[in-house]
């Protein structure tokens, strides 16, 4: 027993403090919480992802070169840096143009073009934060003008007056970059047609519908047309401009740009010697400049 009513009031005081005091930490914790907003990244980032070297959107027919994989990158994102990338596969380009166009995503992981050509219709502002290299670590991406072996046509001026085939629209490399290289070049094919992927085109060259045509430059390694043709039943005459092949873009009217600078830094950190092997390469560069004359205003 305390030996006065003094200490004892004392006592009894420290006593109900201690029982106050955890109530009192819960509260002040709770209140930290509310009032604090979430460290970057927090938030899950949705992404469309159409990558021809991924396994989960590359062709069936090419998986001994387009073998890539994300989930053991996802992993390490999420353990090492509080990154929460979520990837949404489109194997056909069209699903993937779609799924852009409606403004539902934070970014995408494609040929960057996919993107930018939808910006305006998404309501987006696409920014390409990093470069994906390839499983040879390119990061680059041309359009080849291509005749049979046997052809008699030697260069690319000899195209003059011939039946030419393009890709469509979507394929920046294969359409607008191709129709530039004919314009410097003041070469005027007789006819010009377009077919929607690679195959096609080395269909048309292989029935004789075409004297020429205009592919991707993976196109006999990674693409289809590796079931029916090989590289050497060809001749490159010329190649168009080099663009980026894949980035991994972000839409900034989503998207902090402390956010993108901490997934760019991440990503650029699990790259080199730290990439996963599951990537086929080195993983990510900084974006290298491209920018497409056709997104300039008029």
């Amino acid at each position: 027993m305390p030996g006065n009513k003094f200490e004892y009031r004392i006592m009894k005081k420290e006593f109900r403090m201690n029982k106050f005091l955890p109530l009192l930490s819960v509260g002040i914790a709770f209140l930290s919480s509310c009032s604090t907003p979430p460290s970057p990244g927090s938030r899950p980032l949705k992404i469309a992802v159409n990558d021809i070297y991924c396994m989960d959107t590359a062709c069936s027919c090419v998986h001994d070169v387009a073998a890539r994989t994300y989930p053991q990158l996802l992993e390490k994102l999420k353990a090492n840096y509080g990154i929460d990338l979520q990837l949404v596969y489109f194997s056909e380009t069209y699903q993937l143009e779609d799924a852009i166009a409606s403004g539902e995503y934070d970014g995408a992981l494609c040929k960057p073009w996919y993107a930018l050509r939808h910006q305006k219709e998404a309501g987006a502002n696409f920014q390409r934060i990093v470069d994906v290299l390839d499983p040879n670590n390119n990061r680059w991406l041309t359009g080849i003008v291509v005749v049979p072996a046997d052809s008699p046509i030697q260069t690319l001026e000899d195209l003059t007056g011939k039946h030419l085939y393009i890709g469509q629209a979507d394929a920046y490399e294969k359409h607008q970059a191709a129709k530039r290289l004919l314009e410097q070049k003041g070469i005027r094919p007789g006819k010009v047609d377009t077919n929607a992927s690679c195959g096609e085109n080395v269909g048309v060259l292989l029935d004789e519908e075409a004297d020429a045509a205009v592919l991707s430059d993976y196109a006999l390694s990674a693409d289809c047309a590796v079931d029916f043709a090989r590289p050497e039943d060809f001749r490159i005459l010329a190649r168009t401009e080099q663009i980026p092949l894949t980035s991994l873009m972000l839409d900034m009217n989503k998207i902090e740009e402390a956010e993108a600078d901490r997934l760019q830094r991440a990503l650029l950190a699990l790259s080199g010697k730290n990439a996963p092997e599951t990537l086929l390469g080195n993983g990510f560069v900084e974006p290298a400049p491209w920018n497409p004359p056709e997104l300039e205003a008029p």
